[in-house]
């Protein structure tokens, strides 16, 4: 606790620094929106800390980094907060520790295969059963009966959108609790906010891209956040196309190479997995001294869940004709379990948080344009008046 209260002291400390001297008046929507504050709760750090996509160009422009006296650290700080965030708002909250901390997404997808393995050899006669091939319509069924699958995933998916969505509404309830301004989130706030996510805007560096891994800009990290974003969608598009075949058109799998599902399930992982082995490229190669040694750990072990979650599903794909597709599915099926098990409480959240505070950046933004927009006008209004003014007397 003692290191949380620390770690959010210091971060006041350092963003009424930075407001006092805005040098970085401009980078991205963190320094907008600590102008438009004079002091800092802990509610307005935990907002900044997920406002902040970790481009780290105020990093490397600030002259007051350690071994400063001032010893401005905004990524760092930045990286603690966002730790708090997920265990914070996380529900139930009594998990969070253990699954958050102590199970990292690869043991839970050890664990949840080996549950899997166990599972098929009982229901298939053991380790001779479990190596018999299976093809052609219903194959997968045969191995996991499909109601018992659509149950177990059915919970777990429910699990998973629960722990979002009550985090999100934690959250989203503090961060704006204590506005003074209670103007309401309008429809043109959140398309601003869907359009800033969708482009990854905080990660373009104005065209040049983000100071990561290195002090030089570089726009890889932008590109391998772009294919891991929506290969993931293009996946869920495909598995949500399955269930249309599968329920409406009674259609059911595996199908072939050139159907529709297997086309986005493909081109869906194939992204995942080139983005996902950059990323943890790019994570490998920053600067030491700019990362957070608990947010660099978290950060991979998502990233490796999910890059498992990818390579399995394709390796199912290429095998699944083969004697060793039992095998395969269950260690599929087991790190997809996983993800949706420690997902409320993992890196995988961290999307809901930044969503929701760039949904109240866009509602700042918009109010203080307008005043800005009303200000101008008074000022035209009052030249004007003084001229004509001027003009009469003449």
């Amino acid at each position: 606790m003692s290191d949380k209260l620390d770690l959010m002291a210091d971060g006041k400390r350092q963003m009424e620094l930075c407001n006092a001297c805005r040098y970085c008046e401009g980078y991205c929507a963190v320094w907008r929106a600590i102008e438009w504050r004079r002091e800092f709760s802990d509610r307005d750090m935990t907002y900044l800390a997920n406002l902040c996509h970790d481009c780290r160009d105020c990093y490397y422009a600030c002259p007051f980094i350690p071994p400063h006296d001032f010893g401005i650290h905004p990524p760092k700080v930045f990286a603690g907060l966002r730790e708090e965030t997920y265990r914070k708002y996380a529900w139930p909250g009594k998990w969070a520790k253990a699954l958050g901390e102590r199970v990292s997404g690869f043991w839970a997808t050890f664990v949840f295969s080996i549950l899997f393995i166990l599972g098929f050899m009982f229901v298939n006669g053991g380790v001779e059963g479990m190596l018999q091939p299976h093809t052609g319509e219903n194959a997968f069924y045969a191995v996991f009966p499909q109601n018992l699958m659509i149950s177990v995933f059915t919970l777990l998916g429910l699990w998973m959108v629960a722990g979002w969505g009550i985090g999100a509404s934690r959250y989203w309830k503090d961060i704006r609790s204590g506005k003074s301004i209670k103007e309401k989130v309008l429809f043109k706030d959140i398309k601003t906010a869907t359009l800033y996510a969708a482009s990854l805007k905080y990660l373009d560096g104005e065209g040049a891209g983000c100071t990561y891994p290195s002090e030089e800009p570089a726009k890889s990290r932008r590109l391998f956040h772009h294919l891991v974003g929506y290969g993931f969608l293009l996946d869920l598009a495909s598995t949500t196309l399955a269930a249309f075949y599968e329920h409406i058109l009674h259609d059911p799998a595996p199908y072939p190479l050139l159907h529709p599902v297997v086309i986005l399930g493909s081109v869906g992982g194939i992204m995942l997995i080139i983005g996902l082995i950059g990323l943890l490229y790019l994570k490998s190669k920053s600067d030491k001294d700019v990362n957070d040694e608990k947010a660099v750990k978290t950060g991979s072990a998502f990233s490796v869940a999910l890059l498992i979650v990818a390579i399995t599903g394709m390796v199912l794909l290429a095998l699944r004709e083969t004697a060793i597709m039992q095998v395969l599915l269950a260690i599929h099926l087991g790190s997809v379990a996983a993800l949706f098990f420690t997902a409320p409480y993992s890196k995988f959240s961290h999307f809901v948080y930044r969503y929701l505070s760039l949904v109240n950046y866009a509602q700042e933004e918009r109010v203080a344009n307008e005043r800005e927009a009303i200000k101008h006008a008074k000022l035209v209004k009052k030249a004007v008046a003084a001229t004509s003014g001027i003009s009469a007397k003449q």
